[in-house]
């Protein structure tokens, strides 16, 4: 079992060169009942339907190379919408930030002989950063099954017989 994370990525080898696959992806693109996205170059973006979007919902971010052995290596990223995905980092870095202005201020403090009062941004950090991750984890699994949707999308949109692979 592996560990959740923030932001899950997976990985698709293919015999076919990189730029054949993001081809195929760009014309298929159009008829996929499950995902809409856009494409350019070797770089896609797939994402739910408009109508089933809600604030989980995923983003999917692929990207196309050129494999070791020949054929291609396609890596996808889930992350929420880039606005929700701001505000999150946002969040992080603010919790940081305070957690650093406490943690120097109780020091401060200590260092002075008065009762470092200030430490105590330490608990409360971690508790807010767990409270943060748990928020992700429970989008992620508000979203699973838009996940599930956009990777199997993906695979049958890459797939080099459309029959190999079904939604």
């Amino acid at each position: 079992m592996t560990a959740p994370r923030v932001r899950p990525r997976f990985e698709l080898e293919l015999p076919d060169d990189p730029d054949t696959v993001m081809e195929r992806l760009r014309d298929r693109l159009p008829e996929c009942p499950h995902c809409t996205g856009v494409s350019v170059g070797r770089h896609a973006e797939l994402f739910v339907p408009e109508q089933e979007r809600r604030v989980w919902s995923p983003w999917l971010s692929v990207t196309t190379e050129g494999a070791r052995e020949g054929g291609s290596l396609v890596r996808g990223r889930f992350a929420p919408h880039p606005q929700v995905w701001t505000l999150y980092m946002f969040l992080a870095l603010g919790l940081g930030f305070g957690l650093l202005v406490g943690v120097t201020w109780g020091y401060a403090q200590w260092a002075m002989g008065e009762t470092p009062w200030a430490l105590l941004s330490l608990p409360l950090g971690g508790f807010l950063g767990a409270c943060l991750y748990l928020v992700s984890l429970t989008g992620q699994r508000l979203g699973a099954e838009q996940i599930e949707h956009l990777e199997a999308a993906l695979t049958e949109l890459v797939a080099a017989d459309p029959r190999a692979t079904s939604l």
